[in-house]
């Protein structure tokens, strides 16, 4: 069959996301034999036109609308994206006779909702690739696709969602097929490349969406593929820095040991980073992951207090996260440090503490975000219901912010902002400016804009003193 598949993501702050998830669906079905067509909006200025031109040209049986992200997360800055996205998929209505299917982590978060707002009518969840390519196999015969697991579809006006069983890592063989994006303009851009090693989270932080987007169990993919995809990565598109997606890069332990490993056994020169947890760094990881070419590690830190990290579901303490971070300061690596504020219980003072505990650290970066989106299914919804939250409609994005911390949340945030100015503060200011970072581009650098942090700094400063 004819598929197009349309990934609606536009967000690019702090710099555009490649799709990974749209381009493994796309591998997936060309192995099934599938003819695909490719179109990226990240890079697109006038939809109206680009999408009626392609459907078209093209002619597809199938179009599948890929989507990231339901809002940008960020509060007082929130941006919605439903109602951008709701344009696009109205403009394929108007152009095509092809059935419209909806995936993406973005809408497994709530596809029922997410069905509804935009107007359709089938959706998949879970492992997409496989998913993707039963469905369309099903819709290609004529069968009855009902009983397909990670569907979600509507039916005599109602939706009915078929339960995903999370067995494995998906097509583990697969690689995604990049050669689909114009991955020049990514770079140019500030973006770096994604690579996955796992699915699925065992942790249980009171807000995330991981268990809900990718499964309870951790399924693992073969450390030797991983690398195998590294190495072609570097051959065949001149890459050079990765970014592992996966929630938690080092869990388990020995799954990061090996393709640490992997990739220092091949002699492959290659920059990267990831997401990490303090609770599972070992002096061995650290000196294999400085020796393999990891150039930082990002903490999901969020509170740098016992208090807080315990009402957050964190999966450690205090000691264990300055144990860590001094581990990654003794070996050379760079720390990047998340703050989540503004959490159940939380107050003035135990913000204060957890800042000051980051300024005596002196990591290389120290993100702040106020306020967290509630999610549906999470402990954090149980929460806000329980302290009288209105959660009617949780796909327009709803925060939860400590009553404790009184009436001018913003205002406290600023003066937190004030005293701890070589923090980034989200909402409050950007100091990774699209200007700067193409400039830090221009002069070589590579991997996350965090890591620009102290030259950053520095050039604002200079910017004010002139």
């Amino acid at each position: 069959m004819k598929v197009l598949l349309i990934a609606v993501n536009q967000e690019k702050h702090p710099y555009p996301v490649q799709p990974i998830g749209a381009i493994y669906i796309a591998a997936a079905l060309k192995e099934k034999g599938h003819q695909v067509r490719f179109l990226d909006l990240n890079f697109v200025d006038d939809y109206k036109r680009e999408i009626p031109l392609t459907l078209n040209e093209f002619k597809p049986d199938i179009v599948g609308i890929s989507m990231r992200n339901i809002d940008n997360c960020f509060y007082p800055n929130m941006e919605f994206y439903l109602p951008k996205i709701k344009e696009f998929v109205d403009c394929c209505k108007a152009n095509t006779t092809a059935r419209l299917i909806v995936g993406g982590s973005g809408f497994s978060v709530m596809p029922k909702e997410i069905l509804e707002y935009l107007g359709l009518d089938l959706g998949i969840t879970g492992n997409g690739e496989e998913v993707i390519c039963n469905l369309v196999a099903k819709i290609e015969d004529g069968a009855d696709i009902e009983k397909i697991e990670g569907i979600i579809y509507r039916k005599n006006g109602h939706y009915f969602k078929n339960p995903v069983t999370y067995t494995s890592y998906g097509l583990d063989g697969l690689e995604p097929a990049r050669f689909l994006l114009a991955l020049k303009t990514y770079f140019e851009e500030g973006s770096v490349a994604p690579i996955q090693s796992k699915r699925g989270c065992e942790f249980d932080c009171i807000y995330c969406t991981y268990p809900l987007i990718e499964g309870e169990k951790v399924r693992l993919r073969n450390p030797k593929m991983v690398v195998d995809e590294i190495e072609k990565l570097k051959r065949d598109f001149g890459i050079d820095y990765v970014f592992f997606i996966d929630n938690v890069f080092n869990y388990p332990i020995n799954h990061a040991v090996s393709i640490c490993k992997e990739i220092i056994d091949r002699k492959i020169k290659i920059g990267w980073t990831g997401f990490f947890n303090p609770a599972f760094m070992t002096k061995e990881l650290v000196s294999l992951l400085k020796e393999s070419g990891c150039s930082g590690v990002e903490f999901g830190t969020e509170a740098a207090c016992d208090k807080m990290l315990k009402n957050l579901g964190k999966s450690f303490n205090v000691n264990t996260l300055i144990k860590s971070h001094k581990l990654c300061a003794e070996v050379g690596v760079k720390t990047c440090h998340y703050l989540l504020l503004g959490g159940p219980g939380e107050t003035i003072e135990t913000i204060e503490e957890s800042l000051a505990l980051m300024r005596e650290l002196k990591p290389t970066a120290v993100i702040v975000a106020t306020g967290i989106r509630i999610y549906p299914g999470t402990p954090l919804e149980k929460i806000a219901i329980e302290e009288g939250y209105d959660l009617t409609n949780l796909l327009i994005p709803h925060f939860y912010i400590s009553k404790e911390l009184g009436d001018n949340v913003e205002e406290t945030i600023q003066n937190f902002a004030k005293k701890y100015p070589e923090f980034i503060f989200e909402g409050v200011h950007k100091k990774t400016s699209k200007e700067i970072l193409r400039m830090m581009r221009r002069m070589g650098f590579k991997g996350p804009s965090w890591e620009f942090a102290p030259v950053v700094n520095r050039l604002f400063k200079r910017r004010e003193s002139d």
